[in-house]
């Protein structure tokens, strides 16, 4: 009678040890988590990431002219990627900049003719080419294997896609060409330059080499049989790396005097598997214009040419930033732009 029973029936024990959980170790938030992450909060840090690169930029880009109005060149910097990024018109980017000037990033909002009207300016040119570099530092212990590709941009809606008319070299002419070294981890860009669309790819290659050699340790270069020649494979293999771009049909294996053409000639021909099994990271060139292209547009709302390939430049430069964030999260990187100034200079 004295036996306490539970509501089957059974007699309860005087004494229940309780058996503690083992506290599960965290698990590792997986690559869409991390994804999702760095998209829904891209924004707030491309601002923020922006506004340190103009605040980090050297004095002796500071100002356009002599003008006492004259604005400094890093806020105009930030007014013109704040329109890429945004995909605003000149006016409709007024309102972005409003709710940045009240967020204390910007003090003045310039009237919008006045951002295009800078956008026109040949200084410009080389300072963006320059920030495009410095923005890609911070993956510079991380990328090792590089490629290049150009793609075109257009300035009227009129005109096809350069997907349309790649082939069909007659209507070349009305586009301008971005020829772009790509690290392939990440898809950053290491070296840009704008031209004409007519101009031929192979001569551009050696330059972004030499810059992409400056800031980073290159491993292998990829490049489609555009690029093929023999300065090209001898300057690849200067800086280190390993040249992998295919030959064409009919090609001679005399080499001379570049001993690297005749031994990639024999690579490509007897062990063709191997070969195209590295070339195929080359295919991350076209994945990064089509990261570009979607996000901020094939289409150049300036007429002037000068303009039309500064603004190609704010794009890229706008995708660097982009690539940056989005590595914070995968990667876990930490950087300070003020710091990434001052080492480079030094160099």
């Amino acid at each position: 009678m004295g036996d306490k029973s539970n509501c089957r029936g059974s007699v309860a024990p005087h004494h229940t040890k309780m058996k503690k959980k083992k506290k599960q170790p965290k698990k590792q938030e997986g690559f869409w988590t991390l994804y999702n992450k760095s998209q829904t909060k891209e924004k707030p840090m491309f601002i923020e990431i922006l506004r340190e690169i103009c605040n980090a930029l050297p004095a002796k880009y500071k100002t356009r002219g002599k003008h006492k109005k004259a604005l400094h060149l890093n806020y105009i910097i930030f007014c013109v990627c704040m329109r890429a990024y945004c995909l605003k018109s000149g006016r409709r980017l007024i309102g972005e900049l409003a709710l940045c000037k009240k967020m204390r990033f910007i003090n003045r909002i310039p009237h919008f003719n006045t951002i295009f009207n800078y956008l026109k300016s040949p200084e410009l040119t080389f300072v963006l080419q320059e920030l495009i570099q410095l923005a890609s530092l911070p993956l510079k212990a991380i990328e090792r294997k590089f490629a290049s590709d150009s793609s075109g941009f257009s300035n009227s809606i009129l005109h096809d896609r350069w997907s349309v008319i790649r082939q069909n070299y007659s209507k070349h002419h009305k586009y301008f060409k971005a020829h772009i070294t790509y690290g392939v981890l990440t898809n950053i860009v290491t070296s840009c330059r704008i031209t004409e669309g007519t101009r031929a790819d192979s001569p551009m290659l050696a330059e972004m080499i030499d810059e992409t050699a400056k800031n980073f340790k290159m491993e292998e270069v990829s490049a489609d049989k555009a690029y093929l020649s023999r300065n090209n494979l001898e300057k690849i293999w200067e800086k280190g790396a390993l040249p992998l771009i295919p030959f064409k049909f009919g090609i001679t294996p005399k080499k001379k005097g570049f001993g690297i053409w005749r031994e990639m000639y024999d690579f490509f021909e007897k062990n063709n598997e191997l070969f195209m099994k590295k070339y195929h990271l080359r295919s991350n060139a076209e994945s990064g214009f089509m990261m570009i292209k979607s996000r901020f547009g094939d289409l150049t709302q300036m007429r002037d040419e000068t303009g039309a390939k500064n603004d190609v430049l704010v794009k890229v430069l706008c995708h660097n930033i982009c690539v940056l964030i989005q590595e914070i999260f995968l990667l876990g990187i930490e950087f300070d732009f003020a710091q990434i100034f001052k080492d480079s200079a030094q160099d």
